[in-house]
């Protein structure tokens, strides 16, 4: 596809009470080839319809409507339903663009030319956020998710926030299936690709801010909270997960070092009881994981591989007990066990999510 080209890319964007400028948009990005045009109007009200009366007389503009606002998320899926039984638009690339005109065309065929040249990868149109035109807001709330993301799952993004997203065709009903109705659906959106081991694309663009971003219904502090609740929510599970087996594994510890294996050596007491304690606790801990926080399906070599951290997590916990008892003298060996097996469940949710529950069939090992 030639620079400037729209050619098999159709252009989705979601719009909420959008301004006067967006069928101007619209038929630049027609004018440059785009196969088609969906614009979902997502609950507008009375005020804003001569945009969608104007959008409705363009050629190639498709309009669908939410009798209520739904949410971006709901609406895109809309969008991506529509597409997908469109037999005419098999194979085309999907671009998703915001109706407040931060993305310009330019940059629409950036993005729109990567998603053809792609199978599996989602691309990401993202700004460089340090400039100084960016408005504050902005700037914190994605700092925040970016390093929060890093930090979670080990993807570095400039952008976390960008709604200029190309999808290739294949990846379409792919992304019809993730969870979110709001803002939060692009950000799910990235957590399932880094869980699958999805590789993302980023393509630079411009920064572009109208009247210092207030034709975005992003909302600063409501918005941006629930976008980086959403972020951190399998860290949220996996605490709980881990608090419920812990609870179950230093029970089972007591009871079997107070009573069932008491008269052992300290060693083979120690021994015993760890074996034990983890061994009732590691089923419960799997189900938790494997449903709740990683959401994978259930496979024989999950099982194994979670074995295999399991049996490496009971061997390191016994050496952290024993090193405990030695550092700190005179504390029960109960609370010692669980200060040990605090420090190996953080590690162990890295490992969890990067090796003993990765997607692998989903997205292709890379």
């Amino acid at each position: 596809m030639e620079t400037g080209s729209l050619h098999n890319c159709i252009i989705v964007i979601p719009a909420l009470d959008p301004g006067p400028e967006l069928p101007d948009y619209v038929e630049s990005l027609l004018g440059l080839g785009a196969r088609g045009v969906v614009v979902v109007d997502d609950g507008s009200d009375g005020a804003h319809q001569a945009a969608f009366q104007a959008l409705e007389r363009l050629e190639g503009c498709t309009l669908l409507r939410h009798e209520k606002n739904q949410g971006k998320g709901v609406a895109l899926k809309t969008a991506f339903a529509f597409i997908l039984q469109n037999g005419a638009w098999t194979g085309a690339a999907v671009v998703t663009a915001d109706a407040d005109g931060q993305h310009s065309v330019q940059d629409v065929c950036a993005v729109g030319r990567a998603a053809l040249e792609e199978t599996d990868r989602l691309v990401l149109g993202v700004r460089d956020l340090t400039l100084p035109q960016v408005p504050p807001r902005s700037k914190l709330g994605n700092r925040l998710t970016s390093w929060a993301f890093h930090l979670l799952y080990g993807v570095r993004l400039a952008d976390t926030q960008t709604g200029l997203r190309g999808i290739p065709w294949g990846m379409l009903a792919w992304c019809g299936e993730i969870r979110g109705e709001r803002f939060e659906y692009e950000m799910n959106m990235l957590i399932r690709a880094a869980r699958e081991h999805r590789e993302l694309r980023q393509v630079v663009i411009q920064v572009i801010y109208y009247d210092n971003n207030q034709g975005s219904h992003l909302h600063a502090v409501r918005d941006t909270w629930r976008v980086f609740l959403v972020l951190v929510s399998g860290l949220g599970w996996y605490t709980v997960s881990a608090a419920a087996s812990a609870a179950a594994d230093v029970l089972a510890f007591w009871l079997c070092s107070a009573v069932i294996f008491r008269p052992l050596s300290e060693l083979a007491c120690y021994w015993w009881s760890t074996l034990s304690a983890r061994a009732l606790s590691s089923s419960l801990n799997y189900t938790l994981n494997r449903r709740y926080v990683f959401g994978a399906r259930p496979q024989g070599r999950t099982l194994l591989r979670y074995y295999c951290l399991w049996a490496c997590q009971l061997l390191c916990s016994y050496l952290l007990l024993l090193l405990l008892e030695r550092l700190l003298p005179g504390i029960y060996p109960t609370v010692n066990k669980a200060l040990g097996d605090i420090i190996l469940a953080v590690c162990s949710y890295q490992i969890q999510m990067h090796w003993v529950f990765r997607e692998e069939d989903s997205g292709g090992e890379r």
